[in-house]
């Protein structure tokens, strides 16, 4: 059930290089930059662990004065213990120790290696003109398996019951992206365009299987007061599990132009046009195969007004899809025809405002709407209905910059508000605080030497859309010590 979605550019482990894998000038003929993490982790809960490593290297090449040439590369593992958490009793989480583990941890592994590598070249024909072409190919191995806390823990008999399963996938992605940028004045309006072209395939196979303990049984129950087992499991695909290999094609088209109509009024258009072809097999039983295809049409505008140099006000909507694709469509057949894509209606409305050269204000309303969702056919069964989906409004508020030369700050706030609709039980999202408020605070004593320190609170929550269980709020206070 997603709500928002924030994109941040530069890969997958850390924005700020950003602008160094994305663009910009190569002052030497030829620079590199390698990046590497590592961490060796335990967690409060008993036998939950963490290990993950990761190297990227990238290379830019400036070929004459107009010419850079990127090659970057990312390989990525990590090895942990899946940890599903603890149960509900009574509408809320059950009372235990914060360490318990509901399960066998040594039998929920889940790990995932990422290779992952791209070549970039970025072209100026002229100070007006340029253009960028983008591969990347990316391999990915991902299995998860868990025995976990599958239901309630039952006020009559203090018993949970634990479930298993697990999840191999394998994908393997190659898109390639062109972009023609140029500017252009018809009278005293300027325009800065934006064309481009995406190409791209996604294949997956996946296979998922059922735990069994002691060979026969798909659930056991346990004390919920001694619920971590070391019971004999065995997994095998159930007439339930998804086994399935589905190939994604797309091809788009899009188009944007930045208008500047005035020094106080700008407005962003554009749109993009998306063919998705799915190819899609059910391995299950007679091994059913699925082709669907979409055309999409997606519109997006923006309006922005400056009432003073350091004001902006602004006006946005989009709309963007989700098509049927990958495991979404295990659960459909070629009878109910539900394959159209879900459709995202974003409209938002807000304002920034710069205090100072280094202090910065914002504020935004908005409003997003899901549509066709598939459901079950209250009046056919074994057919599918779309219908419209979920609707939530919020506020965001944020801070960020330097209050002066050591002391910068990074803060925000978002109140939200989503509801189901009531052809899927009218209830309030699931996982959405109403409020969130976080604020990080970091304070330079030489050029060396830092501290931070922050903290983040948020409201109360359901668990799930049918609003039984309530997730209590929270208050997490942070703090650091920087080394330059």
């Amino acid at each position: 059930e997603p709500v928002r979605e924030v994109t941040l550019q530069g890969g997958s482990w850390d924005n700020r290089r950003a602008s160094f894998d994305a663009g910009g000038a190569v002052s030497d003929p030829f620079s590199a930059r390698v990046m590497g993490v590592y961490e060796d982790s335990e967690s409060h809960r008993d036998g939950v662990g963490l290990e993950r490593k990761g190297i990227n290297p990238t290379f830019a090449l400036a070929i004459g004065d107009a010419t850079v040439l990127r090659f970057s590369y990312e390989y990525f593992d990590y090895d942990r213990v899946a940890d599903r958490g603890i149960p509900s009793f009574d509408g809320g989480p059950f009372r235990t120790s914060e360490s318990t583990f509901f399960g066998d941890p040594d039998q929920s592994p889940t790990y995932a290696t990422v290779n992952q590598g791209s070549v970039t070249i970025d072209h100026a024909f002229n100070d007006n003109v340029s253009l960028r072409n983008r591969t990347v190919y990316a391999d990915f191995d991902k299995f998860y398996q868990n025995v976990f806390a599958g239901g309630a823990v039952s006020a009559d008999t203090g018993l949970v019951q634990l479930s298993a399963y697990n999840n191999e996938q394998l994908r393997e992605n190659i898109f390639n992206q062109t972009d023609l940028t140029f500017s252009a004045e018809t009278g005293s309006i300027g325009h800065e365009f934006l064309v481009g072209m995406e190409l791209g395939e996604q294949t997956t196979e996946n296979q998922r299987m059922t735990g069994l303990f002691n060979g026969t049984d798909t659930a056991i129950f346990v004390p919920a007061t001694d619920p971590m087992v070391s019971v004999p499991v065995t997994f095998a695909p159930t007439a339930t599990d998804n086994t399935n290999r589905g190939r994604a094609t797309i091809a788009a088209l899009y188009v944007q132009d930045q208008i500047q109509f005035t020094p106080d009024w700008l407005a962003v258009v554009g749109l993009r046009y998306d063919s998705f072809d799915m190819d899609f097999t059910d391995r299950r039983g007679a091994g059913v195969r699925i082709e669907t295809s979409d055309d999409l049409v997606s519109p997006r505008g923006g309006l922005i007004y400056k009432p003073a140099e350091n004001v902006s006000l602004f006006a946005s909507y989009s709309m963007t899809y989700v098509p049927r694709s990958g495991a979404q469509l295990a659960s459909l057949t070629p009878t109910n025809a539900a394959f159209d894509p879900e459709e995202f209606e974003n409209i938002e409305v807000g304002a920034k405002w710069d205090v100072s050269p280094r202090l910065a204000l914002t504020a935004a309303v908005f409003q997003l709407d899901r549509k066709n969702v598939v459901i079950a056919d209250p009046n056919t069964p074994g057919e599918s209905l779309l219908v419209d989906g979920q609707s939530t409004d919020g506020v965001e508020l944020g801070i960020s910059g330097q209050v002066n030369d050591s002391w910068s700050i990074q803060g925000g706030y978002a109140w939200q508000d989503g509801k189901l609709t009531e052809q899927l039980g009218g209830t309030t999202l699931a996982q959405l605080p109403e409020h969130v408020i976080s604020l990080w605070n970091r304070y330079d004593f030489t050029r060396s030497w830092g501290v931070g320190l922050g903290v983040i609170h948020q409201t109360e929550m359901y668990a799930a859309a049918d609003n039984a269980v309530t997730l209590p709020g929270f208050t997490r206070v942070d703090a650091g010590v920087y080394y330059t």
